[in-house]
């Protein structure tokens, strides 16, 4: 049964060898070839219907001429007169791959957007700089995280030392620590301290625990 893989084993080794994948170039040209519009073309030609191949000179440009009378402005194959997609080749093959490809494409599109909401960007906000290196960090952000964490702890190069420099590096990366800064008036000497009343003692006292204060 035929299951459409690109591997075929050779019948004097026995060899399962690797074959051309399937849309690729090789694998075009090595397509069965029909005759179309007094040119040769793969049998899996994808030229729409309605649609001519341009007679006269070649000029390098794909020669299929569309219904509504517009022309291929892909570069056509040396070896054949269509660029590759109407040759029959390219990244998909048939409808089901096509439409793979387009919610790929789309998926891709949505998640990009909605980075950009994320980070304001939009049609009445430019992007700086900033933002687009931003909105590339969140695409690579397991490549950026393995960078951080992963790459130098896995490193043999790494000595002891070298480790923990990165070990400490990761953990101030990933766990900063946080850091409290706060202004305390104190009493200047016993004087100050003693003339001080309850509700004041209280105001100090919770400064230094870096509590509210609450006066009953």
């Amino acid at each position: 049964m035929d299951t459409g893989d690109s591997e075929e084993r050779s019948p004097e080794t026995g060899i399962v060898e690797e074959g051309p994948r399937p849309g690729s170039l090789a694998w075009l040209l090595a397509q069965p070839r029909v005759e179309f519009q007094g040119f040769e073309l793969p049998a899996c030609h994808r030229v729409p219907d309605g649609a001519t191949l341009l007679v006269g000179d070649a000029d390098g440009r794909c020669r299929v001429v569309r219904a509504d009378g517009a022309r291929c402005k892909a570069t056509s194959l040396r070896a054949l007169p269509a660029c590759i997609v109407h040759a029959g080749g390219g990244g998909f093959q048939g409808p089901d791959g096509a439409r793979e490809m387009s919610k790929r494409a789309n998926a891709v599109k949505i998640a990009r957007r909605e980075r950009r909401e994320l980070l304001g960007i939009g049609s009445r906000r430019a992007a700086s700089p900033r933002q687009i290196a931003r909105v590339q960090a969140i695409e690579r952000a397991e490549a950026l995280a393995a960078a951080i964490v992963s790459a130098p702890l896995d490193d043999p190069a790494l000595g002891t030392i070298e480790r923990q420099r990165a070990a400490l590096a990761a953990l101030e990366a990933t766990f900063p620590l946080a850091h409290v800064s706060a202004e305390v008036v104190l009493p200047a000497d016993a004087g100050q301290a003693a003339e001080m009343g309850w509700a004041e003692m209280r105001s100090l006292a919770a400064q230094l625990l870096g509590e509210s204060e609450s006066v009953s």
